[in-house]
């Protein structure tokens, strides 16, 4: 085939989508069994909750030329807010929330952010639960070992992965990464411990269902039903990252008991009638690069970095470095 992605989160869709519209052949592949990375949704009971990233925003034109034609497509992408509640600490409790609006509008997508995974890997040659140990150079362009034992090879390669897991595939087949290699690893990523807890009654946080606290162990809390992606109360809680990282070796059962805690001021008397933990060990780069992507020319084709560590850490700039990865990609082909 021409190109193989690794990652079927936004970047990795992205870029699957440009370059078979150029008529290039492209397999996905993910070790995870659902598209969309950390556009990522769980359905708990009659409750859907996000837990990765909670909606998005449009700044750029070429992101917003992508956004209309998912829309177009009849990805139900919509409004949520133009901006949210704040409030000091989780602990201060709703008294001390401000509402207000930016007048930038903050979207998001169906019955849960996944939705736009599910939208754009329609048509591609997705594999999932295809966990890659190792990528190296080949005669024909790159090859990628799998864990069973497979190899894929294509002309060229794409690895959107969190930066750390891509230098670790990278490492493993014995690439380097040249001159940027030092960059690359400097790159730090913060972890982030989610509750996700499903209620008996509406909590009534402040509208538009979304708040987000300037300090403490708490980052973000967000009602789903208010948002629009629920048939029932479930919150979502976004642990801070010094809080997350204390905690991380800690089992669930704990974890999700101390942020239940923490949540009390805001969950009045609502009973939790389930709850669960999930994990980002990569969810933020701290200060990503700003090159869109970064290329490793091989004796038969490019291999190409790209992901949220470059060129932005949210939803908009994984979708640019997907798009700046499949143009070098096409670029460098079409030179062969």
């Amino acid at each position: 085939m021409d190109v193989v992605i690794l990652g079927a989160g936004l970047a990795g869709l992205v870029a699957a989508r440009a370059l078979r519209a150029q008529g290039a052949s492209v397999a996905l592949v993910d070790r995870s069994d659902v598209p969309g990375g950390r556009l990522a949704s769980r359905r708990i009971g009659a409750a859907t909750l996000d837990h990765g990233a909670q909606f998005f925003t449009v700044r750029s034109h070429a992101f917003a030329a992508l956004v209309r034609a998912w829309t177009d497509e009849g990805c139900p992408i919509r409004v949520w807010s133009h901006g949210f509640a704040h409030a000091p600490t989780i602990a201060a409790g709703p008294d001390a929330a401000e509402t207000g609006t930016d007048g930038h509008p903050r979207y998001v997508v169906g019955d849960g952010m996944q939705t736009l995974g599910r939208h754009l890997a329609v048509g591609t040659d997705a594999r999932f639960a295809a966990p890659a140990t190792a990528v190296a150079p080949s005669r024909r362009g790159w090859r990628v070992v799998m864990r069973e034992g497979r190899v894929l090879e294509a002309k060229a390669l794409i690895c959107t992965p969190p930066l750390p897991e891509s230098l670790g595939l990278l490492n493993a087949g014995g690439v380097d990464a040249g001159d940027a290699a030092a960059r690359l690893r400097c790159v730090r990523f913060e972890p982030c411990l989610v509750l996700l807890a499903v209620l008996d009654r509406p909590v009534g946080l402040p509208p538009p269902g979304g708040v987000q606290f300037a300090g403490g162990p708490v980052t973000w809390l967000a009602d789903n039903a208010t948002k629009g992606v629920s048939a029932q109360p479930a919150l979502t809680v976004h642990a801070a990252a010094d809080w997350s990282v204390a905690h991380d070796e800690d089992s669930d059962g704990p974890i999700a008991a101390a942020l239940l805690a923490l949540s009390a001021p805001w969950t009045r008397d609502a009973i939790v009638e389930r709850a669960a933990v999930a994990r980002w060990r990569h969810s933020r780069p701290v200060e990503p690069l700003r090159d869109r992507c970064l290329v490793v020319e091989g004796p038969a084709g490019p291999l190409v970095l790209a992901g949220d560590a470059f060129g932005g850490a949210k939803v908009e700039g994984a979708a640019l470095s997907g798009l700046a990865a499949a143009a070098q990609v096409q670029a460098s082909l079409a030179l062969r």
